[in-house]
Formats: structure tokens, C-alpha cells, sequence
């Protein structure tokens, strides 16, 4: 896993079509950023949940209808912690505000409201930000030193 530099150079990323196919790849990829960070293992299936959490939802709600991209990248910051950037090019949609004030009840049919349990759990700090025509959310998951390097 490459670190993010001064001169800006790219992290390890991953790009899929917006379709239920192409959750697995984004969920490997993810679980495969953890363990080579030296995650636990408990700490990699927790990951690997949330990001097909996450892309569920982008794909059900952000891109249904649509031809949009799922975008995830990785970084390590300099106090150890992972940084878990998806991004998606379809409608403006806050899975994080789902089920967090009575109104954006009505938006859901009660089958239909976007989950967001594991990924919470998975990452306790998670921002979700609009730049453009781009949704942006990210994890950054503590150091977990538990894990044994691979």
C-alpha cells in the first residue's frame, strides 16, 4: 500500500460500475487494503462488510436508473490510520443522514431505507461530503496494531 505523498501521488484505487457484479471486486478490495495495513482479521471482515454496505446502498439509491462508477481509494495517514475514500458519480444521496431525523423517513418505503449499522460500526469517524457531480464518503479507520503484518 502505497502512502500518500507530498507531491500528490495516487493511492491504491479501484473503480467498478455501479452494479450489484461489481460488489465483490470493491469488497476484495477493501479487505485486501486492511490486511496488507496489518488489520485483525475481525477488524478486515468488519471492513469488508461495510464497503458492501456502502456500495449496496450507492448502487440502490445514488445510482438507481443510471450508468454511474464506484470509486474507492485507500491511504494511510501518518498516525497509522486507514482512510477509506468511495466516491460515486450518480445522484446527490447521504446515507448518513438516513433514519437520523423523522423527514428523511419519508423519502424510504420501509423496506427501502438505506442501511448504515455495519459501516458505523466498522468506522467509528465517517464524513460524507458533494464535490461536483460526485459523492464522497469516507472511513478513516484507527491504527489497530493488533493485527500481524502479511
Amino acid at each position: 500500500m502505497m502512502k500518500k505523498t507530498e507531491t500528490g501521488a495516487a493511492p491504491d484505487a479501484i473503480v467498478r460500475p455501479a452494479r450489484e457484479d461489481s460488489i465483490a471486486d470493491l469488497v476484495e478490495f477493501v479487505r485486501n487494503m486492511a490486511m496488507e495495513c496489518g488489520y485483525r482479521d475481525d477488524t478486515v471482515e468488519n471492513l469488508g462488510r461495510a464497503t458492501e454496505e456502502v456500495a449496496v446502498n450507492i448502487i440502490r439509491f445514488a445510482c438507481r436508473d443510471t450508468e454511474a462508477e464506484i470509486g474507492i481509494s485507500c491511504t494511510i495517514h501518518d498516525n497509522g490510520a486507514l482512510y477509506i475514500t468511495f466516491t460515486d458519480t450518480g445522484r446527490p444521496f447521504n446515507m448518513l443522514l438516513a433514519g437520523t431525523f423523522p423527514e428523511t423517513d419519508d423519502f424510504f418505503d420501509t423496506a427501502e431505507k438505506p442501511s448504515t449499522k455495519i459501516m458505523k460500526k466498522a468506522a467509528r469517524n465517517i464524513e460524507y461530503k458533494r464535490n461536483a457531480d460526485t459523492n464522497i464518503l469516507i472511513f478513516a479507520v484507527s491504527y489497530d496494531p493488533g493485527g500481524v503484518r502479511r
